[in-house]
This record gives structure tokens, sequence and C-alpha cells, in this order.
């Protein structure tokens, strides 16, 4: 009976063994397999989240921005349609800037000399009657003695004349050395006359001692100036030219074939290659003559705007309306950008929440004279929807995009 019960206790225990080996092993395999579960879960969302990465890099890659309708809103998106209009087509002629020497005064001296001082810079704005320079002049101080010595002479005539007066008044002297005495006396009045007018037509004075003043005969600005300290100058040398600067002309050449588009008195506009600036200008007169070899014609006209930037021998660029305007497929002049050295115009795509934006590659012409519109010669059919206001906007997410993308 003992030996059944070992016997029995041993199966017991090996039974035990045996389910406790078979509870290990069961949870050990679940563990497996939710481990191996939860691995694939994490697989299938890393797929997704690269799946969706994939697609958003394919959006920036065609260049596509998407707004709601409330953001198009705010941000200033509009739409508009390409259309048929006119263009106003513009010649372009290059010009260039001249002083009116109808308002230039050329500064000469009346006698040659020698530059003792200067006073004024190249540049510089001067008054009528400012001094700009004064010379040493030889010939100066032989008039001002003449006019000295004439001086002298007519105070001994006069006192020759008082006293043959008084004389001849007395019945002392007799009438023919008082009339002698008179004559002598009106003569030497009429030298030292002859004498000071000499001086002032020179510009100079009697009491200058040789020296001679250059003044602005008008007030302007001192457009070129040739003397330097100690130089010898000659009679009549061009030293100083003074231009008045508040009217320019401007000068430009045409083909004869263009001459029907210019009439005296016709108002034209110009642009500065320095600033793009426009201004306005009213044609003065044309040559009557084309020239001979080209076949060209000079064109005067009067500047009517005033700037600091117009000055003498500015280049600047005449801009020409021509009489008959065409008809072309047009769209804002704003609309078109530069998107890697490419015009575009953003074209949409309305999709069930928002629009997408895509730039489209376009060829662009002429622009109209007001700077409106501007012509399309491919890239977009007539009717097509396209960005008229914040193309640039689009234009700026659309390179922020790319940039995140790069990095």
């Amino acid at each position: 009976m003992n030996m059944i019960k070992k016997q029995f206790g041993k199966i017991s225990q090996q039974i035990l063994i045996i389910l406790v080996l078979c509870i290990t092993a069961i949870l050990v395999l679940s563990l497996i397999i939710f481990k191996k579960a939860n691995k694939e879960d994490h697989l299938d969302e890393d797929d997704h989240a690269v799946e969706k990465g994939s697609e958003e890099g394919h959006e920036e890659k065609e260049g596509k921005i998407s707004l709601t309708a409330q953001q198009m809103v705010e941000q200033g998106v509009q739409l508009a349609k390409v259309d048929v209009g006119t263009i106003d087509q513009l010649s372009n002629y290059p010009a260039k800037l001249t002083a009116n020497t109808d308002r230039q005064a050329h500064v000469s001296p009346s006698f040659s000399g020698q530059v003792q001082e200067v006073y004024v810079e190249l540049g510089q704005h001067v008054k009528k009657g400012e001094a700009l320079a004064s010379l040493l002049v030889p010939d100066l101080v032989d008039q001002q003695a003449q006019l000295q010595i004439a001086r002298t002479n007519l105070d001994l005539a006069k006192q020759d004349f008082n006293r043959e007066r008084d004389l001849w008044s007395q019945g002392i002297s007799a009438k023919q050395d008082y009339q002698r005495a008179s004559n002598t006396y009106r003569q030497a009045q009429i030298q030292v006359q002859a004498a000071q007018s000499r001086l002032a037509a020179f510009g100079a004075s009697a009491g200058s001692n040789g020296r001679y003043m250059l003044r602005a005969p008008i007030s302007g600005v001192v457009s070129q100036k040739d003397l330097v300290l100690g130089e010898n100058v000659q009679l009549a040398s061009q030293l100083f030219v003074i231009d008045q600067l508040d009217q320019l002309w401007l000068e430009f050449i045409v083909p004869n074939i263009d001459v029907a588009e210019i009439q005296p008195n016709q108002t034209i506009q110009f642009k500065s290659l320095q600033t793009n600036a426009l201004y306005k200008a009213q044609i003065l007169n044309l040559n009557a003559v084309a020239d001979a070899q080209t076949g060209r014609l000079q064109v005067r006209a009067k500047v009517l705007d005033r700037a600091d930037e117009l000055r003498p021998n500015l280049m600047v660029n005449v801009e020409l309306q021509q009489n008959q305007p065409k008809e072309v497929m047009r769209v804002a002049k704003d609309a078109v950008q530069q998107v890697e050295g490419k015009d575009v115009v953003f074209v949409p795509t309305t999709q069930m929440k928002s629009v997408s934006f895509k730039p489209q590659n376009v060829s662009v012409g002429q622009v109209s004279a007001d700077g409106k519109w501007i012509e399309i010669k491919s890239g977009v059919k007539q009717g097509q929807a396209y960005v008229n206001k914040g193309s640039f906007l689009l234009k700026s997410e659309m390179e922020k995009g790319d940039a995140s993308h790069g990095h």
C-alpha cells in the first residue's frame, strides 16, 4: 500500500511539472506573438508616414500651393480670365539730356591776363553778378593810367577855363583866349568820359589797380571751368560755362519712317535708365533734312519735369506710342512672375475644400503704355482663369516650400 502511494506521488509531481512547463511555453509564445504584432503595427505606421511624406514631396516638386476660400480672401488672392484687348505699342529710342543753350552763359575775359584768384568750383550754384575769378591785366593798368592822366588834364583845363573866364568878364583878357580855354576844358571832359566808358565796357573799374573781375552774367550752375591759378589766359577764351538747369533739352534720333508719329508741341514721355522713373517732354522741332547716310532725323524736345537726377548728358529712353494699337491676348502685368528665370502665371485647380495654384510658363510680349497689361504669346488660352492679384504672395510661399524641402 505504501508502495502505491509513493508511485502515485511521483506521478502527480511529474504532471505538475509538465503543466508548469506548458503554461510557461504558452506565456512565452503569447509574448512573442504580441511583440511581433506590435512591430508590424509600427511598420505599418512608418510605411504610411513614408507614403505621406512622398506625396507631400511630390506636391512640392510640382510647385503646387493650396488655399481655402477664406485664406484667399485673407491673403488678397483674386482670379481673372485671360482676355483679348488692345496693347498700346511703344517705340523706344535712346536719347540724351542736353543743356538748354537758350538758358546758358559762356564767360570769357575782355583782356588777356594772369589768373590771380578763382572763387568757384565746378558744379557750384552761383548768382548773377557773383565773382568767379580775378585776373591781373597789364592792358588794364595802361587804361587806368590813361584815365588818371585824362582826369589830371581835366583839372588843369578847368582851372585855366575859370581864370580866362574871370579875366574876360573883367575886360582884361581877350575873348578868343576865353574861347580857347573853354574848348580845351570841353575836350578834357570828353577824354575822361571816353576813358571811363572803355573801362566800364570791359567790366573794370578805375580803382582796381590792374585787377579784372570775372562775374556771373546769369544765375545757374557752373558746368564747365577751364582755368587754374597762375595761368595766362587770352582774350575771349571760354573760362566758364553756366547753365540754368531748371529747363533742359531732350535730343534723340528717329528713322524717317517714324516721323509721322511725332508732331511739334506733342507731349512725350521718357524713362531714366538709372531709376526707371518716367518724365514728360514737349517736342520743339525736327531737323528739316535727314542724315544722308542713315536717313534719320534729330528731334529736340523741352523737358517739362524737374528732378535732381535730370542733368545734362544723362542717357534716357524715349517711349513713343504708336498710332495703331493691336488686339492681343493679355493678362494683368502684375500677374506675371519670374520663377527659376522663366515668366509664369499662376493657374487655379478647384478641389473639394481648397484651390490649388500651379505656376504655368508663358511667353510674353509688349507691355501696355500705362503698365497695366502685358501681351501673352503662348502658355495659356483665352478665357482661362489665372491669378491677377496676389501672384507674388504665391511665388513667395512656393519658394519657402522649396527652401524647406531643400533642408
